[in-house]
């Protein structure tokens, strides 16, 4: 009916491009059972944006090495260069709000830039395994 099979549907879930609400059988009233377990072996929402990064914020503690590390904060924020956290104002790509990451501006994280290699910093350097990387 969504004009894909079930395991390219599948696929798209994982990456978060899709959720469970848009397989229009799951829909169905004989199905809903089949769509709580399913929102149950996903997980909590996690945000995807055209860099590939997915952020898990139950797992995120607010400790900011992210944001330390992060090519594009580095660059741009002399406070971040400097070894602390960016003061408001300071064009960075990610930091952290309410004690969790945020992604500020996708269009500002190097991933977004063509390059042969891309940046894992924020990914590599996350203690506790909130931020993966499509």
């Amino acid at each position: 009916m969504c004009g894909m099979t079930c395991r390219e549907f599948v696929g798209y879930l994982v990456s978060r491009d899709l959720r469970p609400e848009d397989c229009p059988v799951l829909g169905e009233a004989i199905y809903q059972t089949c769509l709580e377990r399913l929102r149950e072996l996903l997980g909590p929402d996690v945000e995807k944006e055209e860099t590939g990064l997915v952020i898990d914020t139950e797992k995120c503690n607010g400790c900011g090495i992210c944001v330390m590390v992060c090519e594009y904060n580095i660059a741009n924020s002399l406070e971040v260069n400097l070894g602390r956290g960016p003061r408001p104002g300071d064009s960075v790509a990610i930091t952290i709000e309410n004690g969790k990451i945020k992604l500020v501006d996708p269009k500002r994280c190097t991933r977004t830039i063509q390059a042969t290699d891309k940046c894992t910093k924020c990914k590599d350097w996350c203690p506790t395994g909130a931020i993966d990387l499509l």
